[in-house]
């Protein structure tokens, strides 16, 4: 029994849990339906796994952006992570040729959090939507979830709103805004967008979801 013991050595958990990159990855490009899936087939050819990732079409644009889990060498030196990020950057490019394309290290910090709900309505053309995401983005406030859709309600029954037949829909938005500092981002990113919806003549709703 003393010699079986002295050969026996440990066992290495069978499922043990690999090392691995977290980068962000970003991609925009013209809109088209197989954007998302080239994305993603080009990550998994690199062994990648998503950690979550959004697509978002405004005006004929698409934008992606998704969390990445690409598996560390066993080295894994900075030179190692530079390596494999260059590597997944020249994948994502080479399958989307059309698209712009950046690649980056995530940084760690502390989660962002959803602290506002933002109704935009009356929106008389996509573009208004599109420059208000770009001002909240400016303004270093993320983004959380972003869905648009067209008001058809103003039209009949036969597709028209009075004798007008070319009048265009509206469209409205509903977007949640997150921050890694949401208790001190809330009052002014509220004032700011209460104006710039003034500028933009469209209806605007803030309702916030965090305690004050």
């Amino acid at each position: 029994m003393l010699a079986l013991r002295g050969l026996m050595r440990p066992i290495a958990p069978r499922f043990a849990r690999s090392m691995s990159i977290k980068v962000v990855c970003t991609a925009t490009g013209p809109d088209r339906p197989n954007a998302l899936t080239d994305f993603t087939r080009a990550v998994m050819g690199q062994g990648g796994s998503l950690g979550g990732s959004r697509s978002m079409a405004v005006s004929g644009t698409t934008s992606i952006s998704s969390v990445v889990f690409m598996p560390e060498e066993a080295s894994s030196s900075a030179e190692s992570a530079t390596e494999t990020i260059s590597k997944l950057n020249w994948a994502l490019q080479t399958s989307m040729q059309d698209f712009l394309v950046n690649v980056r290290a995530a940084k760690e910090t502390v989660p962002p959090i959803v602290f506002a709900r933002v109704t935009v309505t009356g929106a008389e053309r996509m573009g208004i939507l599109a420059e208000l995401a770009d001002h909240v983005g400016s303004r270093s406030i993320h983004l959380a979830t972003m869905r648009a859709h067209t008001d058809a309600s103003r039209y009949g029954a036969d597709g028209i709103e009075g004798t007008d037949d070319d009048e265009d829909p509206l469209y409205n938005v509903v977007i949640t805004l997150s921050s890694q500092n949401a208790a001190e981002d809330v009052e002014w990113i509220e004032k700011e967008i209460y104006e710039l919806a003034d500028k933009m003549d469209v209806a605007v709703a803030f309702e916030k979801l965090i305690k004050e």
